[in-house]
């Protein structure tokens, strides 16, 4: 990877010292078969709340504006927030603008896990065949399918992984982790060529 130049750094970012716009890797006939692209400037919420409390449902799709998924690996989305279900009572919710939630405070825990994730948005032709190489679950678009989200191990970290077009996934991953991953991400996207944007 060319090394990183002042004006193409994202600031406040756990890969400002890496992310650089440009195209990488072997050089593709057709163009870069992927492309990775940092989502910055999001609010994101671990919500916590009993779906058997009579209040708690109603008052949260009043305050984010989507009703909550209630199946196995469903997303809501309405544009500007997206909805994730993680598990029994458990969502993330990630809004490209901020997103007020303390009317939850009484029937529901509410933390703000912002600053803690990093969220890359992986695209592209090759993208399945990049994710495959570090994840177990079967991403076929006819088996994961936009709408549907999992939380799987990837590189061997933890990781949220959230199919938002047939051809492009959300990934969060602990901002701790941020430069391990990227690392190993562009590693193996270096085989299919990959482009680097940090406009979205």
């Amino acid at each position: 990877m060319a090394d990183p130049s002042p004006h193409n750094l994202v600031h406040d970012s756990a890969l400002a010292l890496v992310l650089t716009e440009g195209v990488f890797g072997a050089p593709q006939a057709d163009g870069p078969g992927v492309t990775i692209h940092e989502r910055g400037g999001l609010t994101i919420q671990h919500l916590s709340g009993a779906v058997t409390d009579a209040e708690f449902p109603t008052k949260a799709r009043h305050a984010i504006g989507l009703p909550l998924p209630m199946s196995v690996g469903e997303t809501r989305d309405s544009g500007d927030t997206r909805v994730l279900w993680l598990g029994p009572d458990r969502w993330l919710v990630v809004s490209a603008a901020p997103l007020d939630l303390t009317a939850l405070t009484a029937v529901a825990a509410v933390n703000d896990v912002g600053a803690g994730r990093l969220v890359l948005r992986v695209s592209g032709r090759r993208v399945h065949d990049l994710l495959a190489a570090g994840c177990p679950l079967d991403l076929d678009p006819v088996a994961f399918k936009p709408g549907q989200c999992a939380q799987t191990l990837m590189a061997r970290l933890s990781v949220t992984l959230d199919c938002v077009e047939p051809d492009a996934f959300d990934l969060y991953v602990s901002r701790s982790h941020a430069i391990y991953f990227w690392e190993w991400l562009t590693g193996v996207a270096a085989e299919f060529g990959y482009r680097i944007t940090t406009t979205g």
